[in-house]
């Protein structure tokens, strides 16, 4: 099964006839079966917020959910660094407001971003181990942005142990000749959920720590690759969920639907797709 949603419902006058800046939740689901919500990394949402959320969609809709950026160690101005009982309490926090999403089945996972400084270390990896006990048996997605993690001679080794732990290291298409980003390696280690994450390719300004490095718009030749990734992952996994975040210049929710026309879906479909597609 293929789903194809965006980053954020809201910024998208691509999916309004009207070119309204903001679109409600309950009108993008006419589009789309998933969609990525962005906004707990910046604080965590009150529970009354993710009712509504819950309560605007359809039965069979579904949320990935981002970690806040304290929960993936990531640097924020005026942020402290919290303690180990700190941040314990965090995630407590952060599964009481989800736990609606959670027991009505429309959480499809919740999104572990790392920051570039998360290198692969023992204490990173150990990390990755309190989440897992943390979180208990809850569907987790891991995104890295630090090469350590990916390259030839520990790519798999790191795979792997992602896959002990039952969590999804997310498929990611960004700049990775420059810098310090990572190549788009179709990598399956959870075959209940995998996680198809795209970025775009403005090389020029991924450096950059703005919403700039996001100014892209796909080429029909790009999509048509992604498809077929996406179709021969699906041979092997349950769900793949493909998230558009090229939101800066609008490009992603028409990107999303020329994808959604390349798999023969419409609207909000979501389907099971075969190889001879191609």
């Amino acid at each position: 099964m293929i789903k194809i949603g965006l980053a954020t419902w809201t910024d998208h006058p691509y999916l309004s006839e009207q070119h309204k800046p903001k679109i409600t939740l309950p009108e993008y689901t006419d589009f789309f079966p998933i969609v990525e919500v962005d906004s707990p990394f910046y604080a965590i949402p009150k529970v009354e917020w993710v009712q509504k959320w819950v309560s605007d969609v359809p039965d069979d809709f579904q949320f990935i959910v981002k970690a806040n950026s304290k929960m993936t160690k990531t640097p924020m101005r005026n942020q402290l660094e919290l303690s180990d009982e700190e941040l314990e309490k965090l995630f407590v926090r952060f599964k009481e407001a989800f736990q609606q999403m959670i027991d009505t089945g429309k959480l499809a996972s919740f999104l572990f971003q790392f920051p570039p400084s998360f290198a692969c270390n023992q204490t990173n990896i150990q990390y990755l181990r309190q989440i897992r006990q943390w979180m208990g048996k809850l569907p987790l997605s891991i995104e890295f942005r630090n090469s350590s993690w990916v390259g030839p001679e520990i790519g798999k080794d790191a795979a792997d142990f992602l896959s002990s732990l039952k969590m999804t290291e997310v498929v990611v298409d960004e700049p990775h000749q420059l810098y310090n980003g990572v190549p788009f390696t179709p990598v399956i280690t959870n075959r209940n959920f995998v996680y198809l994450r795209l970025h775009g390719q403005n090389e020029a300004a991924w450096a950059k720590e703005t919403r700039e490095r996001y100014r892209y718009r796909y080429s029909k030749l790009e999509l048509e690759r992604i498809a077929k990734v996406a179709v021969e992952l699906s041979q092997s996994a349950d769900e793949v969920a493909i998230i558009f975040n090229n939101n800066t210049g609008k490009a992603a929710a028409k990107n999303a639907i020329q994808l959604q026309e390349i798999l023969h879906l419409k609207g909000n479909q979501q389907a099971a797709m075969q190889l001879d597609l191609f």
